[in-house]
């Protein structure tokens, strides 16, 4: 960069702090004013400041890039740090959260009271997670640009974190519900994905990511090892959620039954030569490819139609796996490995409206024993 000088201008009664410098990007002479104030003195002090900056180096020159382009020109330079799945999910951070927000505004013009503002309405609008994410992308954003000296502090390093927790879960199926839907799957391609969600408390990526070469059908075992995403209408497999999300399960001896019919079903179809499934994976849907939510979500929701099932969304059948687990008596730490959460505190929050009615139980019964 090329700084002209710094110097002292009085305006009508207000003396201004400026710095001459030369346009990278035009090669032009430009000036800019870094504050105005009543007194000379403290002019003058702001001046001694921005010049110590600028004899150590850490003087950073206007520059007109916005927030929004070095949010991009950042993705291009880390595309090969991040999965596809990553890349199309910060893609979508900048469009939806950060450029309505942002706009035109520069990267050099965003403050901490402007990021904060950001950061509690990212809170306040979003779930949890989808906040972090948001959050987490801007944040390393912003490290990458004081790095390079194109910021002259880390304004995110100001910034607090609203406290805000996992949202309890309260829709979920009735264990009769429950048994109804398992019920009337069978015999349908949706059959093993909602027997993965329902009976193991898998994720959908993970369920439809399930592999034969990841299941002990002899031993009644399931191993969660990847999850399945669809970018660009390619099929990926990425890692779990968290290593936590890596995680080997005792299966429902129901579950393994229907596998083991399926395991032969899809044998007899490969040497038909009908089925190739390169990918190995177990949940086919009837024209033996790999589900995607969007295939998925049509015929589930004709599923409970026709049989006058109250709709929940897919993740809410996991939600009912645990809810269910609950209520039967299964402790929190097994429950809470089970479905692969980091720590048993996000448990507990998500499952707070069951545990709370567990103890109301809990006491009504211990009241009927001591006092009646």
């Amino acid at each position: 960069m090329n700084i002209k000088s710094a110097f002292i201008r009085k305006r009508g009664e207000k003396f201004h702090v400026y710095v001459e410098y030369v346009e990278e990007e035009t090669g032009k002479k430009k000036q800019k004013s870094y504050g105005s104030y009543e007194k000379k003195k403290d002019a003058e002090k702001h001046l001694i400041e921005i010049k110590s900056t600028i004899n150590n180096n850490k003087f950073v020159a206007p520059n007109s890039v916005t927030l929004v382009e070095r949010c991009y020109i950042y993705l291009e330079e880390k595309k090969d740090n991040f999965s596809p799945y990553t890349l199309r999910n910060r893609r979508s951070v900048i469009r939806n959260h950060i450029e309505p927000f942002f706009g035109d505004m520069k990267l050099i013009d965003i403050s901490p009271n402007i990021l904060q503002t950001y950061v509690n309405k990212i809170y306040k609008k979003y779930s949890l997670n989808s906040a972090k994410n948001s959050i987490s992308f801007l944040t390393a954003l912003l490290h990458e640009a004081y790095r390079l000296r194109e910021i002259q502090e880390d304004v995110s390093s100001f910034v607090i974190t609203p406290n805000k927790k996992d949202a309890s879960v309260t829709n979920f199926y009735t264990k009769e519900e429950a048994q109804l839907l398992l019920e009337r799957c069978l015999d349908t391609d949706l059959a093993i994905p909602i027997y993965f969600m329902l009976g193991l408390g898998l994720r959908f990526g993970e369920a439809v990511g399930v592999r034969w070469s990841d299941v002990q059908l002899s031993e009644g075992i399931i191993n969660v090892r990847q999850t399945m995403v669809h970018v660009d209408g390619k099929v990926t497999f990425k890692s779990p959620k968290t290593t936590k999300s890596k995680r080997r399960l005792t299966a429902p001896a129901e579950l393994m039954v229907l596998l083991k019919e399926e395991k032969l079903r899809q044998n007899k179809l490969k040497l038909q030569g009908i089925l190739k499934n390169e990918l190995d994976l177990i949940c086919l849907n009837k024209k033996f490819q790999p589900w995607t939510q969007q295939k998925f979500f049509k015929p589930f929701k004709r599923l409970l139609e026709s049989n006058n099932l109250r709709y929940i969304k897919l993740h809410e059948l996991r939600h009912t796996n645990a809810t269910l687990m609950l209520l039967s008596g299964t402790n929190i730490k097994t429950i809470s490995e089970r479905l692969g959460h980091t720590d048993i505190k996000i448990t507990m929050n998500k499952y707070s409206h069951v545990l709370e009615e567990m103890d109301k139980e809990a006491s009504e019964n211990l009241s009927k024993i001591l006092f009646k």
